[in-house]
């Protein structure tokens, strides 16, 4: 389960996930899902996190291996072709391994070894199986970076969707519904010659605030926010602590206990100048309406 929210600020841009992944009975809080590949290149993905994690290394091997620098697009098809040849290989191997048959005789109808066409209960064991990879391997991909001097965003899915995203947002995984309304909200309500250009120290505040109600609502979003800014300058990843404190301001300002100028102030100090958290904090503390309302409604206290 997962919320990654990446957004266009124009020159530069950002991107947020949570950290928590999951199985049927347990949740783990150490899931890196933001990357950087190549130079300059946000990627996040959404889904089976050791399919996600190996296509990142093996994309990032190809990119580093390749002859000159590649750009954004040019990765986001190197890596949207190695994700369909991954999920290929594997309905091959479960094929094999279960129907004795290859994803190639499959896709031709035929028993390579014979010529025989497949039988009709050969062909819905396939199906059965093939959908069954389908469905483990069902994830979607976000790549973002500078493209022409802007920051563009693409998506990709395991069932063949994707491409440039033309809003200056996007959101995938069980969590996007939730951040997508306040996401959807911002935007829509900035004037249309303010998309191509929103506030970097804006941008960030909605970011985070989307991504704390994510986590807030959704079942399986959680944990510490990872974040990533990239710029002319090049790529901003601040530690744990600043994440984690980034947040918690962006929660104190939503509730009204923070006020608007200290709080636009320390998230971009954070983020993009590797601000001390320590004495961010402790100027949080004299800044906060109530620090002790604000202190208890961060460590779980109902009033």
């Amino acid at each position: 389960m997962t919320v990654i929210n990446m957004m266009s600020f124009g020159n530069s841009g950002a991107a947020i996930a949570d950290e928590q992944s999951s199985t049927r009975i347990r949740k783990y809080n150490v899931a890196q899902k933001l990357q950087v590949m190549g130079d300059s290149i946000i990627y996040g993905g959404s889904g089976a996190s050791d399919f996600i994690g190996d296509l990142y290394t093996e994309v990032q091997e190809k990119i580093v291996n390749g002859e000159g620098p590649i750009g954004l697009r040019d990765s986001y098809g190197i890596t949207k072709n190695h994700l369909f040849d991954k999920k290929n290989s594997a309905k091959n191997d479960a094929l094999y391994a279960n129907a004795g048959i290859t994803l190639e005789e499959i896709q031709s109808g035929v028993l390579n070894s014979s010529g025989r066409p497949l039988s009709e209960g050969v062909k819905t064991a396939a199906t059965n199986i093939m959908q069954s990879i389908d469905n483990a391997y069902d994830v979607g991909i976000l790549l973002g970076g500078i493209e022409k001097d802007k920051f563009e965003i693409y998506r990709m899915g395991s069932d063949s969707s994707g491409g440039r995203i033309v809003r200056p947002y996007e959101s995938i995984g069980s969590g996007s519904d939730e951040a997508d309304k306040v996401l959807s909200k911002y935007v829509s309500h900035l004037p249309r010659d303010k998309r191509e250009s929103i506030d970097p120290q804006e941008g960030l505040i909605k970011l985070i605030e989307a991504t704390n109600a994510a986590s807030n609502t959704n079942i399986g979003v959680g944990g510490t926010p990872s974040i990533v800014f990239i710029d002319k300058d090049g790529v901003k990843r601040p530690s744990e602590n600043q994440c984690i404190l980034a947040s918690e301001i962006v929660e104190g300002y939503v509730r009204s206990l923070l006020n608007k100028k200290f709080v636009y102030n320390s998230v971009n100090e954070l983020i993009r100048g590797n601000g001390d958290f320590e004495k961010i904090e402790e100027r949080m503390k004299r800044n906060a309406t109530s620090w002790q309302q604000l202190d208890r409604f961060l460590r779980g206290y109902k009033g």
